[in-house]
């Protein structure tokens, strides 16, 4: 921070501007000088103190300064992180889904347009609207994340519009929402099927307006991203998604495909997430076997990429170098798959029953062979009750002389 008396030395405060950011300057004015002295500092937050001033002014001007170039200071640096975290070459994965993800993005992060993101949960959206968010020249302003599962229908209201009672049809204000307090920032929200359609209705209307209002004013209200695990369209026909809203957000619609559909991006997810994993524990980086990789591949991914980061964070934390193998991926990830007899399909196909049948009987009299007829002793043989092999027996007619 630099001090400078422009009563004494006008061009030393030249020359402070010449090398040194205006927040980082705090200059001493006279009461004559005032305006201009504004005037030539370009004064938005007010870095200046009037002369004469008392030392302990002074002092507290001088605190108050160096907690708002340190607060900036911290500020830009986050900003600088979210922008590096959310980048376009972070979205992960070679296949025609991930490149789709990458284009939507380029298309729409510099508009105000709303958006929709469709998927099931833990393929990513959260993360895509964040890189909308922070790829486009709004980037600086906030992201707000709307959790619609956890936040109480009737708080809803409150949070976007700052008003309540709109369940009963009556607009009662509260204060101001996060729809007029974030200027041109996002508002991410998570499940839209949760809003109710008197909310969803006014949602529409507010973004009808601001399209209006754009035209002068860029911050003239958020940008809206809407998720869901189904589509626009699907949402309309179940009556979870007004005819309004529809209309404005389905020429914006991405739909992320589940992991279990692009297998070819788990190798680079992998990657990815092991080396985060490792700087995050402070672990020598871990690399998976080829057995490891298959075993994910072959994984169908109920809860997407969000459990894949999960099962490897186990992985790391069971292990130690050298690579992580199958045997140390949890179940059922790291269970061999089940072995697929070959059988016999003829070209005109087969009748199941019968065949189901056949294979049943075939057992049941092996095991009576090999037990010379005692059904008791077969029954074990096959992990069967004596009783379940009996009834088997009469429903399938194996009869002793079969035996």
């Amino acid at each position: 921070l630099v001090v400078v008396d422009v009563e004494r030395d006008l061009s030393l405060l030249g020359g402070a501007l010449a090398r040194i950011e205006p927040q980082k300057i705090l200059a001493l004015i006279p009461e004559g000088m005032r305006e201009s002295g504004a005037w030539i500092m370009g004064l938005t937050f007010g870095r200046y103190v009037l002369k004469p001033v008392h030392p302990e002014e002074l002092l507290q001007a001088v605190r108050d300064r160096l907690e708002l170039v340190a607060l900036q200071e911290t500020t830009a640096r986050l900003s600088d992180e979210l922008r590096a975290r959310y980048r376009i070459e972070n979205i992960i994965g070679i296949s025609r889904g991930a490149e789709m993800r990458r284009a939507f993005v380029r298309t729409f992060a510099s508009v105000r347009h709303p958006l929709f993101l469709s998927g099931e949960r833990g393929v990513g959206k959260q993360m895509l609207a964040q890189t909308v968010h922070y790829s486009g020249p709004w980037a600086l302003a906030p992201f707000v994340l709307v959790d619609t599962a956890h936040v109480p229908a009737s708080a809803l209201s409150g949070l976007l519009f700052g008003d309540s009672g709109w369940i009963e049809g009556e607009v009662e204000p509260l204060g101001r929402g996060v729809t007029s307090l974030l200027g041109a920032g996002t508002v991410y929200l998570t499940e839209v099927s949760l809003v109710p359609l008197p909310l969803q209705y006014r949602l529409a209307a507010f973004l009808q307006e601001r399209q209006t209002l754009e035209a002068e004013d860029a911050s003239a209200g958020p940008r809206l991203i809407f998720g869901s695990q189904w589509t626009p369209e699907q949402l309309r026909r179940k009556g979870l998604l007004v005819e309004d809203l529809y209309q404005l957000v389905r020429e914006a619609h991405l739909a992320i495909e589940p992991l279990r559909a692009r297998p070819e991006d788990i190798p680079y997810f992998v990657d990815y997430f092991l080396e985060r994993i490792c700087q995050r524990q402070q672990r020598e980086k871990r690399v998976l076997t080829d057995d490891a990789l298959q075993a994910l591949a072959r994984y169908t991914w109920p809860e997407n990429v969000d459990e894949l980061q999960r099962v490897l964070e186990v992985a790391v934390r069971r292990t130690a170098p050298p690579p992580i193998d199958v045997t140390h991926l949890p179940e059922p990830i790291g269970r061999p798959a089940p072995r697929v007899p070959k059988v016999p399909f003829p070209e005109e196909g087969i009748d199941f029953y019968e065949l189901v049948e056949e294979f049943e009987r075939g057992l049941i009299v092996e095991a009576l062979r090999r037990t010379g007829g005692n059904q008791r002793r077969a029954a074990r043989l096959l992990r069967l009750k004596e009783t379940t092999l009996a009834a088997m027996r009469r429903r399938l007619k194996v009869e002793p002389d079969r035996t």
